[in-house]
Parts: C-alpha cells; structure tokens; sequence
C-alpha cells in the first residue's frame, strides 16, 4: 500500500545518508529512477457510499481529456474513430481536475473533488518487485584507499543502523545482496566442505591407529588452530572475513600432523614394550625437533604474505594471519596438551625401579642413573659412571 512505499522510501533515503557519512564508501546509488509528475487519486469514504470506485474516476478523467470512443466511421479505405472529449481550451490544463463530473450510481454527477483527493507527486519510471513485493536495492562501492572492507562497513550498518531503521519502518524488509550474499553462500557451502573433511580425516584416522579417542585426541587441535586464527586478527586489529575461513580450513590439515607425529611416535615406543610415561617423555623429547621445525617454516613462508602492504595481497592476509597465529598457538598447545591428555586416555603405568645388590661399601650404582636417563634417545643419554668395588 501507499503507506509501505512511503517506508520503503524512507529507509532508503536513510540508509544512503548513514552511508554517504560512512568514510571509503563511494558511489552510492538506487535503482529507484522517478517518473514524470503525475496526480495520484484516492477515493473518498463518501465516494464510496455512493457506488463511486475508482475506477470509475479513472475511466471518467480519461473519457474527458483523452476522448471516449462513441463510434467509427468508414471513409474510402480509411476508419475514423470518432471521440467525444473536452473542449480542446479545457483539455490544456489540468486546473479545472476537480470540476470533473463523475456520475455515481444513483445517476447523479458530482464534482472530482467531493468523490476523491487529488495529489501532484512524481511516478516511477520503473517499479522493481522481489518476490512480488515493491522493492529498491542500494548500492555503493569501498574505496580501496579508505583502509576498510565491505564486510566491516556490513558489521557497522548491522549493528548501528538496522535496529533502528527496522524500529522505525516496520514494513520493510532488508535484504543482503551483492558481495555479502555472495559470502554467505560461500561459507555455507564451506563449512559444509569443512565438517565433510573433518568426518574423512577422523575415518583415515581411525582405520590407521585402530581406536576412537585417540583421532579424537589428534582433531582437538583444530579448534586450537581456529582461536589462534581470531587472536591473531584481533592482535593484527584485522576483521574476520572470508578468506579467515579459507585460513582456517588450510591450518586443520596442517596442525593434526603434528598431533600424529606425536601420537604414532608414543604408540610405537608403547608397542616396543615401553612404559607409558616413558614413551611420552621420549616423544616429548625426540619429537620436539620435527615439529616446531615444522611449524618455523610454514609459518616463516608465510610471514613475507602476511607483512605484504600491496594491493594484490590485501584479498590473502587475513588467510595467511589465521594459518600463521593458528599454527603458532597450536604448535605450542599440542606439545603440552597431546602428551597430557594421551597419559589420561592410554593409562598410566607405574615407574618401575631396579634395585640392584651392590657389593662393598655402598656407593650408588651405575643402573640406576642409567634408568633415569632411559627414557632419552642414545644421544643425550649420559655415560654411566663406572665403580671400582673391593
């Protein structure tokens, strides 16, 4: 109705205003193109007691400017239309509207201005409908100057402006299109990728170490990775965008290999006949080299991307902020939290001590100091000591 388009109107211009306000935003645009100026009609309560519709105002201001045909009379080859219309004076100008007769259905004929209000207003050149309702898409553009992104002009219009602008004009509807809808349909379809992946990875897992905790225990360090990722945005003071996601999902494949090369080292020390506690100890230990070296080098190939200031780079940093934070924090929290957590899960084994019977005057034994150092590999075990008995 005319009170909808009104709101409709009126939110636009709003948000065009907040926009125009909003620094880096350009070119900001509707599709709403007026029309030529035009006398808009609304029929009167008492018009329509009178059996006055409108359409019947319509048809009778049409009859008496443009002409109504009465007959057609024929001339050679040629058909004439004969019109019956105002005086061609009276049909100038539009002052005399309200002295237009419409006849109602008493037959009684009554002034335009006793049956309906007549307004001068401009038309649409065109009316746009969505779902077969009236609608207007605002555009506008990001100046790739301003320091700032389409996604966090969204958040701010989101939180500062929509509240209120649906508070105000209860008959609108918004509607995200453009780049923001293009994102949301991106990261529905990846996060379906994502859990699909994720379902695969812990399948493979559990076919490799025949058990169900212990892939569990290796696929704990993506959401590790996936909080690294925000601390890293929120240290760098970046938004979270789409590209962040596409971090994310690259950093999990990356983090539980460094979770496997920690587990797979424990289970073949275990199988070996080591205690547990020892098998970790060792892993711990030996293990230690290989994944931070692992990890210092994704994250040094990324650090020339992540403090690039080009033009071209500016669509990759937030992916290579989350894959560099993420793999950081995550390298650090799988060497303390994988060998805890596996000592939880795999059990725990008493330490075992040998007692050895040493003859003559009671120094220490070499046994003992090498069963303390057992757990180490051959090369950071110290020599044992060597005792001369009587």
């Amino acid at each position: 109705d005319a009170d909808a388009v009104r709101q409709l109107e009126s939110a636009v211009e709003k948000a065009k205003s907040w926009l125009g306000d909003y620094p880096g935003v350009i070119d900001i645009d509707d599709d709403s193109r007026p029309g030529k100026w035009e006398y808009q009609m609304k029929v009167k309560p008492r018009a329509e007691t009178l059996g006055v519709s409108l359409a019947d105002v319509a048809s009778t201001i049409r009859a008496s400017f443009y002409g109504e045909e009465v007959m057609r009379l024929q001339r050679g080859r040629h058909e004439v239309k004969l019109l019956v219309a105002y005086p061609r004076d009276e049909r100038r100008t539009f002052a005399a509207l309200d002295e237009v007769n419409v006849r109602g259905s008493d037959g009684i004929d009554r002034p335009l201005g006793e049956l309906a209000h007549v307004d001068a207003a401009r038309g649409y050149s065109e009316i746009n409908r969505l779902g077969q309702k009236r609608s207007i898409t605002v555009t506008a553009d990001v100046d790739a100057n301003a320091g700032v992104t389409s996604g966090q002009i969204i958040a701010d219009l989101q939180q500062r402006l929509m509240p209120e602008l649906l508070a105000d004009h209860p008959a609108v509807r918004i509607r995200w299109e453009g780049e923001q809808e293009q994102t949301n349909d991106s990261l529905q379809s990846l996060g379906l990728g994502f859990l699909v992946s994720v379902f695969a990875m812990f399948v493979l897992l559990t076919i490799e170490f025949r058990s169900y905790l212990q892939p569990l225990l290796i696929l704990t360090a993506i959401p590790f990775g996936a909080a690294g990722a925000v601390f890293g945005h929120a240290l760098l003071g970046m938004p979270l965008s789409l590209f962040t996601m596409f971090g994310v999902v690259a950093l999990a494949g990356i983090v539980v290999n460094d979770s496997i090369v920690l587990i797979d080292f424990i289970n073949a020390r275990v199988r070996e006949g080591r205690p547990l506690h020892l098998a970790i100890r060792e892993a711990g230990c030996v293990r230690f080299r290989p994944v931070f070296l692992t990890s210092i080098t994704t994250v040094g190939g990324l650090l020339p991307l992540l403090f690039d200031r080009s033009f071209q780079a500016q669509f990759l940093i937030p992916m290579a902020a989350a894959m560099t934070f993420g793999e950081m924090v995550t390298t650090v929290l799988i060497l303390i939290m994988i060998p805890v957590a596996y000592s939880f899960i795999g059990g725990s084994a008493p330490e075992e001590h040998d007692e050895d019977e040493h003859v003559g005057g009671g120094a220490s034994g070499g046994n003992a100091d090498q069963a303390d150092d057992d757990w180490l590999p051959e090369s950071l075990r110290s020599q044992p000591s060597r005792t001369m008995t009587a």
